[in-house]
Order: C-alpha cells, then sequence, then structure tokens
C-alpha cells in the first residue's frame, strides 16, 4: 500500500472518530468555540449538528473511500508490477509454437509406429499365405486338378493385389525409406513412379527433425500427383534446399496452370499440413503455366 493510501485512509476514519465527541469538548478549547470549515461551533446545537455530520460521514462515506482507495492502490500495483502485456503475449505464443510441434512430433511418431506394424505384421502374413498359396497351386497342376488350381490361383492374385494395397497403405503413412535414407532418397523413389518425367535436387545437410521432413515429403507427393492428375504437363521439377534453420520446398511444372488452392486440388490440405508446423505455402498458377509450388518452414 502506497504512503498517500495509508495517509488517507487514516484521515477517513480519523476525522469522524474526533468530530464525533465535539459536544464534550468545545467549550473546553481554549477560545471557547471551534472552527471547522464551514462551521463554527460556538453552541450545543451547532456541536450536536457536526456531531451527527461525522457520525454520517464515518458510517457511509469512509467506508466507501476506503474501499475505493484500495481498489485503486491494487489496480496500480498490479499495472506496475505484472509483466508487460506483450512480454506475456510473446510467452504464451512460445507455448503455443512448442506444444504444437510437440503434437505434430506425436502423431507423426504414431504414423511411423503404424507403417512398421503394418510392415512387420500383416503384410508379412499375406507374403507368407501368397507363397504358401504358391505352393498349392504348384501341387495341383501336378495332380491335374485344374478346377481348384484356377480357385486357388485366383486366390493367391488376390493376396498379391493385397500385399501390394497394403504396401501403398504403409508408404502413404510413413515410408521406411524416408527414415532410413532421408529426403532425397524418399523423394527419388517417387520420381520413378510418377508419370511424368521428374527432377529432384535435394540440399537438406543437416536433416531436418522428422516432422518436418515428414511434410515435406507429403507435400511432393500431393503436388506431383496433383501435376499428373490435372496440369497436362511434360516434366516437372523439386528443389528442396535448406538455409540455416529455414527450410524452402519447390515443385514446379510446364503444365497449363491454373490450380487454385481453394478448387478441391488438395492444396488446401497440403497449407494445413504445412501450417502444423508452423510453416507458409504459396501457390503460383497463371493460366497457362507454369504453376510454382513454393514451401518455406522451420526446419525444427
Amino acid at each position: 500500500m502506497s504512503l498517500m493510501t495509508s495517509v488517507t485512509v487514516a484521515l477517513a476514519w480519523a476525522v469522524p472518530l474526533t468530530l464525533l465527541p465535539l459536544p464534550l469538548y468545545y467549550a473546553r478549547l481554549g477560545s471557547g468555540h471551534a472552527v471547522i470549515w464551514p462551521f463554527t461551533v460556538a453552541s450545543l446545537d451547532s456541536a450536536l449538528l457536526v456531531s451527527a455530520l461525522a457520525l454520517l460521514a464515518g458510517v457511509f462515506v469512509s467506508p466507501l473511500l476506503v474501499r475505493a482507495l484500495l481498489a485503486v492502490d491494487t489496480a496500480l500495483a498490479r499495472t506496475l508490477l505484472a509483466p508487460p502485456r506483450d512480454l506475456e503475449l510473446s510467452q504464451r505464443v512460445e507455448e503455443l509454437t512448442e506444444s504444437r510441434a510437440q503434437l505434430v512430433a506425436a502423431v507423426e511418431a504414431e504414423r511411423r509406429r503404424i507403417e512398421r506394424d503394418l510392415h512387420d505384421g500383416a503384410q508379412q502374413r499375406l507374403v507368407a499365405v501368397s507363397m504358401a498359396l504358391g505352393r498349392a497351386v504348384s501341387r495341383l497342376r501336378r495332380s491335374g486338378d485344374d478346377g481348384t488350381r484356377q480357385i486357388v490361383e485366383q486366390a493367391r492374385a488376390d493376396a498379391r493385389e493385397a500385399i501390394t494395397e497394403l504396401r501403398d497403405l504403409a508408404r502413404g503413412l510413413h515410408p521406411p525409406v524416408l527414415t532410413d535414407r532421408g529426403l532425397a532418397a524418399a523423394l527419388s523413389a517417387v520420381a520413378a513412379r510418377a508419370p511424368v518425367p521428374v527432377t529432384v535436387d535435394v540440399q537438406v545437410e543437416p536433416r531436418p527433425s522428422a516432422a518436418v521432413e515428414a511434410v515435406a515429403y507429403f507435400v511432393v507427393t500431393e503436388a506431383l500427383t496433383n501435376v499428373a492428375k490435372h496440369a497436362q504437363a511434360d516434366r516437372a521439377w523439386v528443389e528442396i534446399r535448406r538455409s540455416g534453420d529455414r527450410l524452402t520446398v519447390t515443385i514446379g511444372d510446364d503444365g497449363r496452370g491454373g490450380a487454385d488452392p481453394g478448387g478441391g486440388s488438395g492444396l488446401a490440405g497440403l497449407a494445413a499440413r504445412v501450417a502444423g508446423v508452423d510453416g507458409r505455402l504459396n501457390v503460383t498458377s497463371p493460366p497457362g503455366g507454369p504453376t510454382l509450388i513454393k514451401v518455406d518452414m522451420q526446419c525444427g
């Protein structure tokens, strides 16, 4: 509590308490009367009036005044002693950024775990089933039971198709080559499967965090899928660079252009994925092309 507030509170109680017994002592003053502006107390009636006013002030005015002063003093203390608003907001932003990064990392770790479980579990069992069906086909061929052999061959073909679909699903969750060898190897494999010739140039040493690598990988794969489906392009290119703590991903094609992030081409989903690691996605795609997708994000 400040000194001024303490003095004012003391006076708020002291003045009414001093004037309340005025009828008892005003006549004993040296001058025989008391001057309390704007009153001159020289008679019992005037002393009683001042005493009544002091009682009212002590009962009604002083408590309100004290509470108001304490509220002002508390608010002033909070203003002076509390951390600056900008600092508080900055700390909150840092906390939210850190928690979001932890969430993205946890989601990516879970994707890798599911991919491993699919690869080491269901996929291996289907491979074993396919091999067993192959042995059954060989025996049935030797026995001459063509009807049963055709049924088993169809079952084997279905098993192989399921293995391919499961492998693609696992690769879509998180390709093992991305974890083992990084973006250059993973995107080279993607480019090799693309129906359009793709040039890949990746220079990202040292490697960024696993979550950022995964975002960059899926941005490129989704963009190349859009090129194959919509761009009518003769070629595409991918360039990834690391500069300090920033990672820049550029995907381009010489197609017809006109890509619209809000047009259902998957670009809105890419922008949301990039925003999850505090990145930005920019699309330049005039009619007639070329289309350039540029992503800038922290390496994590």
